[in-house]
C-alpha cells in the first residue's frame, strides 16, 4: 500500500452520471486482487477526504474504476481529463478468495456493485455464469460479454432482460453451482446470501459501506460478523478486514 500520483488515461461517462476512469498505476496493477479497492483524493484546496473505489479491471499499465457522481468529491473527479493527475492510495482491503470449483461459479452484481466483479470474472477458473441487476439502464454489459461468459440481465423496469430484481432472476433459474460471488446493495446481498445458505452454497460478498480513512483507523465502517464456531458476533472493519466476507458470517439484521 502506498500513495501515488497517477496520470489519468481516460475518464468518460458511460451512463447517466456514471463514469469510467483509467489511471496509470503499474505498481498497484501488479499486486491488486479482485475485490480490493483504491482511494482517490479529489482535486480540491479544501483537503477533502479520499473516496474509496473498487478496482473494476487491471492492465499491465494501470487500473480502471467505475463510479457515480453522488456529491462534491465525485463531481470534482468527473471533471478530470486525460493527462491530468490524481493522487491515489492502494491497493486496500481484502479481496475475493479464488479457488477451483468443479461445480461452477455464479457471479451476481447489482448497480455500482457490478464493476468490481469484472476483474473477478476474468480470473475465475472453471464454468462461470454472470447475473447483472439494474434499476433501468444497463452499463458494462459488453465488458462482461467480451469474456465469453454467459451473462443474464435483470432490470426493475423491464427495459432490458428479465423484469424484476436479480434475486428474482436467480430464483427463476434455480442454478446448481459450487460457489457464489456477489457485490451490490446490502438488501440484495442479504437476500442472495439467504438463498445461498438455504441451498447449501458457499457465498462471498463484497460489502458496500461508507468509509472515511480506508485503512481501519477511524472504525467508521464496522459491521457485525459472527465467525463459524464463535458464540457471538464482533465488529469488523469493511475497509481493513473486508470488504469481502462470507455471506453466512454477516449479521444482516444487526
Amino acid at each position: 500500500m502506498g500513495i501515488y500520483t497517477a496520470e489519468i488515461k481516460s475518464n468518460k461517462e458511460i451512463a447517466l452520471n456514471i463514469f469510467k476512469m483509467e489511471v496509470e498505476a503499474a505498481d498497484i496493477a501488479g499486486i491488486v486482487k479482485p475485490g480490493q479497492f483504491i482511494q482517490l483524493y479529489p482535486p480540491s484546496e479544501k483537503n477533502m477526504l479520499a473516496r474509496p473505489f473498487s478496482v473494476s479491471s487491471v492492465s499491465n499499465e494501470g487500473v480502471t474504476i467505475v463510479y457515480r457522481i453522488v456529491g462534491i468529491g465525485t463531481k470534482l473527479l468527473s471533471n478530470l481529463r486525460q493527462n491530468d493527475f490524481v493522487q491515489i492510495m492502494g491497493p486496500l482491503g481484502n479481496g475475493f478468495t479464488l479457488s477451483d470449483n468443479d461445480a461452477g461459479n455464479l457471479v451476481i452484481g447489482g448497480g455500482l456493485g457490478i464493476p468490481p466483479l469484472l476483474e473477478l470474472s476474468k480470473r475465475l477458473q472453471g464454468k462461470t455464469e454472470v447475473l447483472l441487476g439494474y434499476s433501468d439502464e444497463p452499463f458494462m454489459v459488453e465488458d462482461f460479454q467480451k469474456l465469453n461468459l454467459p451473462v443474464r440481465i435483470s432490470t426493475l423496469t423491464g427495459k432490458v432482460g428479465f423484469h424484476g430484481n436479480v434475486l428474482e432472476l436467480l430464483k427463476s433459474m434455480n442454478p446448481s453451482v459450487g460457489q457464489i460471488f456477489a457485490c451490490g446493495p446490502r438488501p440484495m446481498l442479504k437476500s442472495v446470501s439467504e438463498w445461498a445458505k438455504k441451498h447449501g452454497i458457499p457465498i462471498q460478498v463484497s460489502m458496500e459501506e461508507r468509509m472515511a480513512c480506508g485503512i481501519g483507523a477511524c472504525l467508521g465502517c464496522g459491521i457485525k460478523i459472527q465467525r463459524q464456531g464463535e458464540n457471538d458476533w464482533k465488529y469488523m472493519r469493511v475497509c481493513k478486514d473486508g470488504p469481502v466476507f462470507l455471506g453466512e458470517e454477516v449479521v444482516w439484521d444487526g
